[in-house]
């Protein structure tokens, strides 16, 4: 190769660097001219306000007694302020209560799910509450929890009691508790026994009826309530027992009573 190649071709090499070099320089130069300006990347999406420690409680299949919780633990991560607007579980037994509903950026709070054994059937169960809240915008999340419920287990039927008491006549209902836990060989299991009923309404009578097996056995014992005179409206209260076991030193049925409404009840009584 004589001198005049290896010239040219020394030349051309840095000419290729410096173009290299200046090109983006240049097409900064052209975006600026026609006015286009750079702008940063952002999610569309907005992130939750709302977070939970755990989404999911599974406690598994723990041992017997009369109720079990499940604790949701929640705090504002954002930077806005924010409100629960409501808790809607998927099954009204679960009660989930909230003494705050507005949380500012940083604060949090807890509630529970809770499940009495005794009102439900055994084994496995899923239960759900959906979170309605308010941060900025509607929005909304799922808690849920699961359990399996032993077989073996001190149960309540009918699991609540709904009454519709539209004239003077007393209304008479029975709950029935059975106890469906299997003796221990190794020592005698102590047997149910009902020591106190009441009811949180205090028009309502409750009294506990003699002890019997069923036709499998299965020790048991009847409730009889009493309702009348019920004032006009709606009125929801508890029918509350307590045993001789610890594990269920107190059991509950839910009661909701409906009468007359006022204008009913102003009418009847003329």
């Amino acid at each position: 190769m004589d001198a005049s190649v290896r010239s040219a071709k020394a030349d051309w090499w840095p000419r290729v660097l410096w173009t290299s070099a200046l090109l983006p320089f240049a097409l900064s130069l052209v975006v600026h001219a026609s006015g286009v300006k750079t702008r940063p990347v952002t999610d569309d999406k907005q992130r939750d306000s709302l977070g939970f420690e755990q989404y999911l409680v599974n406690l598994g299949a723990p041992p017997p007694r009369s109720e079990y919780l499940a604790r949701f633990a929640f705090r504002n991560v954002g930077s806005q302020p924010l409100k629960i607007l409501e808790l809607k579980p998927s099954c009204g037994c679960l009660n989930p209560r909230l003494e705050r509903k507005e949380f500012a950026s940083g604060e949090g709070g807890e509630f529970f799910l809770r499940v009495r054994a005794a009102n439900e059937k055994p084994g496995p169960h899923e239960y759900t509450c959906q979170v309605l809240y308010d941060d900025g915008q509607p929005r909304e999340t799922q808690v849920r929890f699961k359990i399996s419920l032993p077989e073996e287990r001190v149960e309540i039927r009918p699991r609540s009691l709904i009454v519709y008491q539209f004239n003077n006549k007393p209304i008479e209902r029975e709950i029935t508790i059975t106890d469906f836990r299997a003796a221990p060989e190794d020592r005698p299991l102590a047997r149910l026994e009902l020591l106190e009923a009441t009811c949180s309404l205090n028009w309502v009578e409750v009294a506990i009826g003699e002890a019997q097996l069923d036709e499998v056995g299965q020790r048991q014992q009847k409730i009889l309530v009493t309702i009348t005179d019920v004032p006009p409206g709606t009125h929801d209260g508890s029918i509350i027992v307590r045993t001789n076991i610890s594990e269920y030193a107190e059991l509950r049925v839910p009661l909701r009573v409906e009468g007359l409404s006022s204008s009913d009840d102003h009418a009847r009584r003329k």
